[in-house]
């Protein structure tokens, strides 16, 4: 069947957003005279949206958080990443920008499914250059189910105007692989994120080399 509709993941898939994080998560650990946790054990922490990330970065440097103090400290990780006082350290990865006007110019519906905040993901897609290019972008908080809920990636369908037919989705880990598997979703892997997806999943090592797995 033709592609007419790619949905991405973020993190990990178009963007390289770990040193952002890092530098948030430091901060708040920093604020509590904890840490730093080094940019691997925060990659290690990305993946199930904010609070787990949070979650998992004080348990990493041994300092767990109660339900309490770990809604604090994910609204505090929210305001130091999402300062319009500082720059982005997030890039996106080779071939992106190109690949993506490739994919809208044959007509290609693209969105964008992930667990991050709703105004983190605005955020980082808008100071990338690329947010123009969705149709839709629904992060974590903005809908009752996130990945790998299936409902998640259907909601977002949804938006687009479009149903599983003929749509893929493009990700980096078992998250993305199972809601698209759900939603009857093609799903189709990229190799070089921050996550893991099944050994026999169809998968790429580029960006670019998106449109020609996909048949485009």
């Amino acid at each position: 069947m033709t592609i007419a509709t790619i949905v991405f993941d973020l993190d990990g898939t178009l963007v390289d957003s770990a040193p952002d994080m890092a530098f948030a998560v430091n901060v708040v650990l920093g604020r509590r005279g904890l840490g730093p946790l080094p940019l691997e054990g925060v990659v290690r922490t990305i993946g199930d949206g904010v609070r787990m990330t949070v979650a998992r970065s004080f348990a990493a440097v041994g300092a767990p958080l109660d339900a309490g103090a770990l809604g604090e400290a994910e609204a505090e990780l929210l305001a130091v990443y999402l300062d319009p006082a500082r720059g982005p350290l997030s890039r996106l990865y080779p071939g992106v920008a190109t690949t993506l006007a490739l994919l809208a110019d044959r007509g290609i519906a693209l969105g964008v499914c992930t667990n991050k905040a709703q105004a983190a993901a605005d955020r980082t897609l808008a100071d990338l250059g690329i947010a123009a290019r969705f149709g839709v972008v629904l992060g974590g908080d903005a809908t009752d189910h996130r990945k790998p809920d299936p409902r998640h990636l259907a909601a977002c369908l949804e938006a687009l105007g479009r149903d599983a037919r003929g749509a893929a989705m493009i990700g980096d880990s078992t998250t993305d692989e199972e809601a698209a598997r759900g939603a009857g979703v093609r799903f189709l892997g990229v190799r070089y994120g921050y996550g893991a997806f099944g050994a026999s999943a169809a998968a790429v090592d580029r960006f670019a080399e998106i449109p020609t797995a996909l048949g485009l």
